[in-house]
């Protein structure tokens, strides 16, 4: 009986390490000149993202970028990947689909509106994204990313 708790304690361990794992280390940005809000993903050796140029119908999740709207500042546009993704056939989905590996950038450009200054600014964002190696995808994970913007920097 014992011999089950522990089998059954190590199980759990190791699938919690298995998904508690998201194999990206993501990291918000903003460029003061250009009012661009930037997401940056540095990827794990082995695994990749989906760009937004994979098919909806290929079957994975491409990344998603969404900024919670704010009485400061409005959208002027959506995200826009700034690498170029590379075409692959996706064993896991039977698919040509469009990767990112080692690193993501994407950048969307704000405007403030009036009478809003950029300091104590705070912008949130939530990503979310499907991790993938050569043989699994972890589920779809949601990471919130917030910088708070001061106009001395």
């Amino acid at each position: 009986k014992n011999m089950l708790k522990i089998f059954f304690a190590l199980l759990m361990l190791g699938a919690s390490f298995c998904f508690g794992q998201n194999h990206v280390t993501w990291e918000i940005g903003f460029d003061y000149d250009g009012s661009i809000i930037q997401v940056k993903g540095e990827i794990e050796e082995g695994w990749h993202l989906y760009s937004l140029q994979t098919p909806l119908d290929a079957g994975p999740i491409p990344v998603e970028i969404n900024t919670k709207k704010s009485k400061r500042f409005k959208a002027k546009s959506t995200f826009v990947e700034k690498y170029n993704a590379s075409k692959i056939f996706d064993v896991n989905f039977d698919a040509d689909v469009y990767i990112f590996e080692k690193n993501y950038l994407a950048e969307q450009q704000i405007k403030l509106k009036k009478n809003s200054s950029l300091n104590e600014t705070i912008i949130d964002t939530t990503v979310t994204y499907m991790i993938c190696n050569d043989e699994r995808c972890l589920p779809p994970i949601d990471k919130k990313l917030s910088i708070k913007l001061n106009s001395d920097d």
